[in-house]
């Protein structure tokens, strides 16, 4: 809270008149951010950890020389969130709630950051509007419930922008111009598309510039965003450049479904049909009495955080567009989670259009409506990736095992998908078991996954093993390894389906015979 009220300031002799009202937004900001971090964390713990949520434990976990080797040839773009990770880890373990705890937290942050951004120019009320439909949006409850980066980049763009706002309006002075470059900076090392924001800034200040009410903004502050801008692409030039060097990583995406209106016009933020047309409508009907009342002063502030928030939607999904269409796969939905504010604010300046406060309570209730199946969706067991299902893998091989017997997974799909993951997610249940396929640990390579080997490479490691588990995710994902045990003598005595997965028990024939 302290960063709220140094920034509702413009100078330490303006401290000694605060007035109630400033008070006020900085306890309803309060409010606001605990209201949003308790719905965000809600349920949080019921979702299996799934394949990005693997990467950043199986990350996290290594030691700071194999974290730095890993980031030398893949996912550096994440690294600053692997080491802070690490630390938590270290702290507070690694259960699903544990792990999505500062998450959830980084929502109820943005939220109250959101609060504050739109009292720049806005009334209480449209504030706790874009706040509360912030929260509810489809895609900012789903990444509230995972341990990625993506949060407390939201959390970062909300910040840095209010800080902008500031800066143009002088009310922010000194050394937050450096916290300003910093922060943009920072925040890009946090997750890479933060960088986007710059343009996104640029837009708003020129416009606040061009405003003819705006005299006020005169060169030397223009200089300063200018210095500000400049200072946060150097810095960000190093991890840009990783970034293209590794951009292999991000090549199977080339195989994934074309950019439809679907994945620009619902996917990022709503996820849903009708919340989307629900959500655009109220945009539009704001868009519309902005251009009614454009010569009405009460509409001034309204009207210059529609700049902002089509700036803010437009600029980076146009820029990934782009990249996608001329260079190199990056556009990806759930990313643009980054511009979920903006669609909070145009929908309440929508909201604010309609007569009489009640209307305004129904339409924030009608969007939370909509959106409730999806945050209900997100939050039951095999909400993931196409349910995954490997907290229920691993009570399942824990009951049907015992010390000693071999573990082997089906290799055959996406990396991310791939059953042998549940053993890292949820340890507990394989303590003990022989992991017949594994060469080379993850933590010993400088790659994401584990190195394995197909179970006829390595068929020596059944001796003395009388029961192996086989966990698949694919119809015959596993039917070579399975294949092998058949060889040696190994029977299926019990199948366990799961969700999108099964546990296949096989038990080596005492009499020698073969299934």
């Amino acid at each position: 809270m302290a960063m709220a009220e140094v920034l509702t300031f413009a100078t330490p002799s303006a401290e000694s008149a605060r007035s109630a009202a400033t008070w006020s937004d900085a306890r309803v900001a309060a409010v606001v951010g605990s209201a949003s971090a308790a719905v965000a964390l809600a349920g949080s713990w019921i979702p299996s950890l799934w394949g990005d949520e693997a990467a950043s434990i199986m990350s996290a976990q290594r030691d700071w020389p194999s974290l730095f080797a890993m980031l030398g040839t893949v996912d550096a773009v994440h690294g600053l969130y692997y080491a802070l990770l690490h630390f938590w880890i270290d702290l507070v373990g690694i259960s699903p709630f544990a792990l999505r705890l500062p998450s959830g937290l980084a929502i109820g942050t943005a939220a109250a950051g959101l609060y504050l951004l739109v009292r720049t120019s806005a009334g209480c009320w449209i504030a706790v509007v874009a706040a509360a439909v912030f929260t509810v949006l489809p895609r900012v409850a789903q990444v509230a419930v995972e341990a990625r980066p993506t949060p407390f980049a939201v959390a970062l763009a909300v910040w840095l922008t209010l800080l902008m706002l500031r800066l143009v309006d002088g009310r922010a002075r000194g050394a937050w111009w450096w916290g300003y470059a910093v922060g943009l900076a920072v925040g890009t090392y946090l997750f890479l598309y933060v960088i986007l924001l710059v343009p996104v800034h640029v837009v708003a200040v020129v416009a606040w510039t061009l405003d003819r009410r705006k005299r006020e903004i005169r060169t030397p502050r223009i200089r300063s965003f200018l210095l500000a801008w400049s200072c946060a692409v150097v810095l960000a030039v190093p991890i840009c450049v990783i970034a293209v060097l590794q951009r292999r990583q991000v090549a199977f995406r080339g195989r994934q479904p074309a950019v439809t209106l679907e994945t620009v016009l619902v996917a990022p933020w709503f996820m849903l049909p009708m919340l989307a047309f629900a959500g655009w409508a109220l945009i539009a009907i704001g868009v519309a009495a902005a251009a009614v009342h454009r010569h009405d002063p009460s509409w001034r502030g309204r009207t210059r955080l529609l700049v902002l928030s089509a700036a803010w939607a437009v600029i980076p999904a146009a820029a990934l567009l782009l990249v996608t269409a001329f260079a190199t796969p990056v556009y990806t939905a759930r990313y643009l989670v980054l511009t979920a504010p903006a669609a909070a604010i145009a929908i309440s300046v929508g909201v604010s259009v309609l007569p009489w406060r009640r209307s305004h309570v129904i339409a924030a209730a009608l969007i939370a409506a909509l959106a409730l199946p999806a945050i209900v969706d997100q939050r039951l067991p095999y909400a993931k990736n196409f349910g995954t299902d490997w907290q229920t893998v691993s009570a399942v091989v824990a009951e049907h095992s015992v010390v000693g017997d071999g573990i082997v997974f089906d290799e055959s799909v996406r990396p991310s998908r791939r059953p042998r993951l549940a053993m890292y997610t949820y340890p507990e249940g394989f303590h003990g078991l022989v992991d017949l396929a594994l060469v080379r640990s993850h933590d010993e390579t400088d790659g994401l996954w584990d190195v394995t080997a197909p179970l006829s490479a390595v068929d020596h490691r059944l001796e003395g093993v009388d029961r192996v588990l086989v966990v698949l995710r694919s119809r015959r994902g596993a039917d070579p390894d399975v294949a092998v045990l058949r060889e040696h003598g190994f029977v299926l005595t019990a199948v366990h389906p799961i969700e999108s997965s099964r546990v296949a028990v096989y038990e080596r024939d005492a009499a020698g015979t073969r299934d």
